[in-house]
């Protein structure tokens, strides 16, 4: 009987993984993890997916450049000299990545920065906390009030 609990409790520790796989992020945007990609160390996708508009370079929205790691000393965290992928971070997977300008924002400069949205990252968005209810007020009020 204590057999078939422990298969259940895998099996629903691997549903749970299962169900929470979509929900994770990852580290590096999917379109730079190709082989070609990896191997040339440029991380500098164009947010219209129009080539050789490394990172809405025609539009104004960035442009890819070199990047460079801090030269601190590593310390006891980094037990691996030289083998753990931290040290040196990114430089370890890319050595060019986008640098949006003004508002623009994202891996790729194709999103605007918090609380900015339009064409140009130009518009304000009225941002505020749930429970402001100056911000919220039909929302607090009944239906049916006069």
């Amino acid at each position: 009987m204590k057999a078939h609990v422990a298969s259940a409790e895998g099996k629903s520790g691997l549903l749970v993984v299962t169900l929470c796989a979509p929900l994770t992020l990852a580290q590096f945007p999917r379109v730079c993890m190709s082989p070609e990609v990896l191997r040339s160390g440029q991380c500098c996708p164009s947010p219209t997916g129009v080539v050789g508009d490394e990172c809405g370079f025609r539009s104004g929205r960035g442009q890819c450049v070199a990047i460079s790691a801090d030269n601190m000393r590593y310390g006891p965290q980094y037990p691996y000299t030289g083998r753990d992928d931290r040290e040196m971070w990114p430089l370890r997977f890319f050595n060019r990545t986008c640098q949006c300008n003004g508002n623009f924002s994202g891996f790729d400069c194709g999103k605007c920065k918090h609380g900015l949205t339009g064409p140009n990252c130009d518009q304000r968005v009225p941002v505020g906390k749930r429970t402001d209810p100056c911000l919220y007020v039909e929302r607090w009020q009944p239906e049916h009030s006069q």
